[in-house]
């Protein structure tokens, strides 16, 4: 897939995560997704950061 269609699908992903962890927030949904979500986000920051850093090496 090219780069830009990859990105498009993660930004929708990270829209719908982002939403649902505001509901765990609120108390919507159980809090514990919340967590799974924030360590899922900081794992993508990471894999996209070095990826991106290895591809311009």
């Amino acid at each position: 897939m090219e780069r830009k269609t990859v990105y498009r699908v993660l930004l929708v992903i990270v829209i719908i995560l982002a939403v649902i962890f505001t509901l765990g927030v609120i108390g919507v949904v159980p809090f514990v997704w919340s967590e799974y979500i924030t360590v899922f986000m900081v794992i993508l920051f990471f894999v996209l950061r070095f990826s991106k850093g290895a591809q311009s090496s």
